[in-house]
């Protein structure tokens, strides 16, 4: 588990299995592996012990992981990118969101019960806000991609399967919480597009708004900074690291 967390340190982002949506990031899987394009096609000791370390690794607080990036798709993120992606995704204040209507009313229950409960079991969860399983799921798929919860976690809750457990997301990394206050949104993005481009080697706008999420206009906007402060260069459609 030292090697993938030290894995993920190093490129900033990572899926857990490889991507079959064509989103180009490094996955778990694959290190382990020790080859690009590995994917499963019968579970094996190595699958097996990459679906532990999804628990495991946000659990010891060694890297996050949830649905953070790539239009919700789970993804491990170094520790030291946690506070970019924080400054970029994460609201001051839920409370405030919600009544700006920027969240839903089952998004608030959520968050409301897990501020009161701390780090809680998903079913023991959702019995505590009452909703039906897609209203329930639908509500965490919400705030995990507002980096306002993840799964930090996993316990036996009824039989031999494993459930996670959630928990704030600020409150269980709260340095790289305390962090992202101090950084100004547009150097975060910047910081974001330049370590995934530099772990890449080469991307292009389309691609970088399905990674992050984000407008035309602010990923070509991001670029043009980056480019400018020669972080970055670009050659025709793609956007190229520098070599620095």
């Amino acid at each position: 588990m030292d090697d993938a967390a030290q894995f993920i340190d190093v490129v900033g982002f990572a899926l857990l299995f490889a991507s079959t949506q064509g989103i180009e990031l490094p996955s778990l899987f694959e290190a382990v592996k020790g080859r690009r394009d590995a994917h499963i096609e019968d579970w094996d000791a190595d699958s097996d012990r990459v679906w532990v370390w999804k628990n495991d690794l946000p659990a010891a607080r060694r890297a996050f992981y949830g649905k953070a990036l790539a239009g919700g798709k789970p993804v491990f993120v170094s520790l030291k990118m946690l506070p970019y992606l924080f400054a970029v995704s994460a609201p001051e204040s839920v409370d405030q969101v919600y009544q700006q209507g920027r969240i839903s009313q089952d998004a608030k229950r959520v968050h409301d019960a897990l501020r009161a409960m701390g780090p809680t079991p998903t079913s023991a969860l959702r019995a505590s806000v009452g909703l039906d399983t897609t209203r329930y799921h639908r509500a965490l798929d919400e705030l995990q991609r507002a980096l306002v919860i993840l799964p930090m976690g996993a316990v036996n809750e009824h039989g031999a399967w494993t459930s996670q457990v959630f928990e704030l997301a600020a409150r269980w990394f709260p340095r790289q919480a305390a962090r992202a206050q101090q950084i100004d949104v547009n150097a975060a993005r910047r910081a974001l597009v330049k370590r995934y481009v530099e772990t890449v080697i080469a991307s292009t706008a389309p691609m970088l708004c399905r990674v992050f999420g984000w407008s035309r206009e602010q990923v070509h906007t991001t670029v043009d900074e980056l480019v400018a402060r020669k972080r970055l260069m670009r050659k025709q459609e793609w956007v190229l690291s520098n070599g620095r």
